[in-house]
């Protein structure tokens, strides 16, 4: 509720005690309703600040497409050299069988003429030769014709390789330069938030005391649900005796004009500041089934309800690259950020109508408690591991409990790579 509040004090700074009144019974009716979006909220937000989200999910989107890129071309690189390496094993192994062969036929081509003639011994053996090179000529042929397609295979393959890494080399480059742009953005974003991040940080150090003792995630989301509708109601009772005190002085002044039946000067009434350019309509979680984009670049190698070396997964894994970008998938607001348990650094994004992302395995995270999101703005950094490729795991609950994401995902993205 900490963006909640400070969007409405801000609006009604130099609004006139009608808009202020319009403005907190709006504000009423955002709070009393359970299935509220964060679109409003969003609205309302900074002009500054909402530049910057614009900006970062444009340069964040570009960045997650090259990282869907690079992981693609990684793995065809890896399948070209695992191909070239079978290959190289198969000549080795052809190699030693045509020596034994070639040998045998270079000893029998160095027998002198005449060594038949007065040597029924030798005629035998000679016979016997010609026999064996009869059948092994053809054998010889087609070893020779595999050998030619072999090496041609293995030319077109290494031909192949040099334009894969010219492709890799390009879009490295390419977003070497694109992640220098977003880091800009989001020191950008940091600037504009500061006059909010003292209260961020004290909200950040109430949740860790509140979820200090949660074992595990549903307890962690039940919690944090708990207090949210806490905070609502405590948003809500504030909302409702500010506007009772409007009106009563409301009352109060109209009561002594007319007992003063004096005509008063127009009032001079300052200019209420013009309602900030909507980020989009308003967006509920459940009409983006379908639509949404991986959290980062990169492919899906356990799917939900699977099992892998770590235990039994209720989410997803997407196998990504060293310092990948992580985008939250849609519009909402981060409703725990930091360590917990055996995740390691754990995002949970409130998407409001009871959805939530969990998002863990990065290497940081980029926002704090209560901040807004914008779909694709970006929320952290993929861990920089030369020992193995980072993986992402990315859960999807609804009123707390697991649900598979893969229905949610854009249909390019909702499959799991072998």
């Amino acid at each position: 509720m900490l963006w909640l509040s400070l969007a409405v004090s801000t609006s009604a700074i130099a609004a006139t005690p009608d808009e202020e009144l319009k403005a907190l019974r709006e504000a009423l009716a955002a709070s009393e309703s359970r299935t509220e979006t964060f679109s409003a909220q969003l609205e309302n937000l900074d002009g500054e600040i909402k530049a910057v989200k614009r900006k970062l999910v444009k340069a964040a989107g570009t960045l997650t497409a090259l990282d869907q890129k690079l992981v693609a071309v990684e793995r065809r690189l890896d399948e070209i050299r695992q191909v070239e390496d079978d290959t190289l094993a198969d000549l080795e192994n052809r190699n030693a069988d045509l020596a034994v062969t070639l040998s045998a036929l270079i000893n029998l081509s160095r027998q002198p003429e005449g060594t038949l003639i007065g040597n029924p011994a030798g005629l035998v053996e000679s016979l016997r030769a010609s026999s064996l090179l009869q059948s092994i000529l053809p054998k010889l042929k087609k070893d020779a014709d595999q050998l030619s397609e072999q090496l041609d295979t293995l030319a077109s393959l290494r031909a192949q390789y040099a334009t894969e890494r010219e492709e890799f080399n390009a879009l490295r480059d390419e977003r070497i330069a694109e992640q220098e742009m977003l880091d800009k953005l989001l020191a950008e974003k940091r600037r504009a938030q500061e006059k909010v991040m003292a209260a961020s940080q004290t909200e950040q150090k109430r949740l860790e005391k509140l979820t200090a003792d949660v074992k595990d995630t549903t307890a962690l989301i039940s919690r944090l649900e708990e207090d949210k509708a806490r905070q609502l109601a405590e948003e809500k009772s504030r909302l409702e005796r500010e506007i009772a005190e409007r009106q009563r002085q409301a009352q109060k002044a109209k009561a002594a004009e007319e007992k003063a039946k004096i005509d008063l000067k127009p009032p001079v009434i300052k200019e209420a500041p013009r309602r900030l350019a909507s980020l989009g309509a308003t967006r509920h979680f459940m009409d983006a089934k379908g639509m949404l984009p991986l959290p980062v670049g990169g492919r899906i190698v356990t799917n939900y309800d699977e099992s892998d070396n770590v235990g039994h997964k209720k989410g997803i894994v997407i196998e990504t690259r060293p310092d990948a970008a992580v985008i939250s998938p849609f519009d909402g607001q981060i409703a725990f950020a930091g360590p917990f348990r055996h995740y390691g650094l754990l995002l949970i994004i409130d998407h409001g109508d009871g959805f939530h992302t969990l998002l863990a395995g990065m290497g940081s995270i980029d926002g704090t408690v209560g901040q807004l999101l914008l779909a694709g703005e970006p929320v952290g950094q993929m861990k920089n591991s030369s020992k193995e490729k980072p993986k992402l795991y990315m859960e999807l609950r609804n009123n707390g409990a697991p649900i598979d994401p893969m229905p949610w995902l854009m249909a390019e993205n909702g499959k799991v790579s072998g």
